[in-house]
């Protein structure tokens, strides 16, 4: 993982998000940068459901391979999202479908994709449909076993899902391309993971600390779910 305050020279902001000039920067925070609203905190008292879109996939410009299958990032689209999910649901939340009240927008996108061809055995595919909860890891591995994921970023805005009103906005970043002063470091389907379980559990640790006093509150930048090693 690139931690926040690491030299790392990211590619230009990708223009999914509005406004990338009202996120802060966190050092070495897995949440690379973040905007909260200044009220967020006694609006978000008032939601109990979220509704997770699919994201959009926005390779890089610059990626020097653009051969990736289109099912094969529609998996990693929906095992990410699946993940994310789980989470936000194992907090108590519900996941929903349609816009109302108490109900949060998510808005995301997997972008700055850098992709790498990876050798491989004439016999690798990918499966013909698939079941998160039965079949995640063994979807996603297939996809790994195809191409290396060099570098991307997963940026995300939170909005009331009836008015529109931004919540957050934030941006993981992870893997990095070679460049003179860094070495390449592959993106590891663990450590991706691991990642999008800590944005779902941060987001339902605010969402609780919303219904306390602020001397009970949680500090949820605490919370990073650890990377479990491939077995």
């Amino acid at each position: 993982m690139v931690a926040a305050g690491s030299t790392q020279v990211w590619a230009a902001d990708s223009g999914f998000l509005d406004d990338y000039s009202i996120l802060e920067r966190r050092a070495g925070d897995a949440i690379n940068r973040i905007y909260i609203a200044p009220n967020a905190m006694d609006l978000l008292a008032g939601y109990d459901s979220l509704i997770v879109d699919r994201p959009e996939v926005l390779l890089a410009d610059d990626t020097k391979y653009k051969g990736a299958k289109p099912e094969d990032l529609l998996a990693l689209s929906e095992v990410l999202r699946a993940t994310f999910t789980e989470q936000f649901e194992m907090g108590g939340y519900a996941a929903v479908e349609e816009p109302g009240a108490g109900v949060m927008y998510m808005r995301w996108a997997i972008t700055d994709l850098f992709l790498k061809k990876k050798k491989r055995k004439l016999l690798a595919y990918t499966p013909v449909g698939f079941a998160v909860n039965a079949a995640r890891q063994a979807t996603i591995k297939d996809v790994w076993r195809k191409i290396d994921i060099v570098e991307l970023s997963i940026e995300a805005e939170f909005l009331d899902s009836k008015s529109g009103a931004l919540l957050a906005a934030v941006t993981m970043e992870r893997g990095a391309r070679k460049t003179k002063e860094n070495k390449q470091e592959l993106v590891s389907w663990e450590d991706l993971d691991a990642s999008m379980q800590t944005f779902g559990a941060r987001l339902v640790c605010n969402l609780n600390n919303a219904h306390k006093s602020s001397n009970e509150r949680e500090d949820c930048t605490l919370i990073e779910i650890e990377v479990t090693p491939e077995s």
